[in-house]
């Protein structure tokens, strides 16, 4: 696999990272809202969230379409199977592992949002809640 491929996909996790602390920062900060009962700053930052919504899908869009690009085969597999959590396919190249840690980090990020997000939306929508 080049490295090419690699830093590609590292700048590309690098940028949902940003996104994914973007998008926590703004759950939390809706989370006060609520507490509040501020329903201005609720219907402001559910507005807010859906930006970084729509980047964080553009970024994985970008990275499905590297994946496609990639002439070689075991090369996109090994690149897809890091992506997809794996461990790095040659942990002596520096770009390899710090695109595992970055995937980690990202998903933990998620999960800690997906978590906020779920518990946000069941105090607000209560038994309309998406999450029922």
């Amino acid at each position: 696999m080049d490295e090419k491929s690699v830093m590609d996909a590292l700048v590309q996790m690098k940028r949902t990272g940003n996104l994914l602390n973007e998008l926590w920062d703004l759950t939390q900060q809706l989370g006060q809202a609520i507490d509040r009962s501020d329903q201005v700053s609720i219907q402001m930052l559910l507005a807010m969230r859906e930006e970084p919504l729509g980047k964080l899908q553009a970024a994985d869009q970008a990275l499905r379409e590297q994946l496609e690009a990639l002439p070689n085969r075991e090369s996109a597999a090994a690149l897809a199977a890091m992506l997809n959590g794996g461990p790095p396919a040659d942990p002596a190249q520096r770009p390899q592992v710090m695109l595992c840690e970055q995937v980690g980090s990202n998903n933990r990020r998620l999960k800690q949002v997906m978590e906020l997000d779920r518990a946000l939306n069941q105090r607000l929508g209560r038994e309309n809640s998406a999450y029922r």
